[in-house]
């Protein structure tokens, strides 16, 4: 068992040092894909935020912190990223001040492309697995298939037909 998983193990039962140690273990993943979704920026309050959020949803989600090792979590993190991303993205729509056009634009898309996982999650729930543990997760292929203990060939064929479908419903 990596020290990874046995901090998440010992934060599951309650221990927030070891919550707090893992976290630091794993902040700079979060941290990389907290700045993915925010420009760029590299240390930003909004970064910042993004990451406390994202782990707190992993760590109090459905799964709490039964967790199995960085790629798992990570992977986990992926849909939590994507969750609290599209949140944001609805917020902006909803409050309808005029902005950033860019910023508009870039919320719309995002909403358009959860509901185009949402389609594909109705057809097979592991493309949106594989979906966000590589795009929003920042997993490659070989940490994907590990986190969801699937073999690597499908992720492979789940991530082809993925690209595929949501190559055409955002090009329009």
């Amino acid at each position: 068992m990596s020290r990874i998983s046995q901090l998440l193990d010992q934060a599951r039962d309650g221990d927030d040092a070891a919550r707090q140690q893992a976290v630091a273990l794993l902040h700079d993943d979060l941290a990389r894909l907290a700045r993915s979704t925010t420009a760029g920026a590299p240390s930003t309050p909004e970064a910042a935020a993004l990451v406390e959020a994202c782990y707190r949803r992993v760590a109090d989600g459905e799964s709490g912190l039964d967790v199995n090792g960085r790629s798992h979590f990570l992977a986990l993190a992926g849909r939590a990223m994507r969750q609290l991303l599209v949140e944001r993205a609805n917020e902006r729509l909803a409050a309808g001040t005029p902005g950033d056009a860019a910023a508009d634009r870039e919320a719309r898309d995002l909403v358009d492309l959860d509901a185009v996982l949402a389609e594909l999650a109705r057809e097979d729930e592991r493309i949106v697995q594989v979906v966000d543990s590589r795009v929003f997760g920042g997993l490659t292929e070989v940490e994907t298939a590990e986190a969801l203990r699937q073999p690597l060939r499908v992720v492979q064929r789940c991530w082809a037909r993925a690209k595929e479908r949501l190559r055409t419903p955002l090009i329009a």
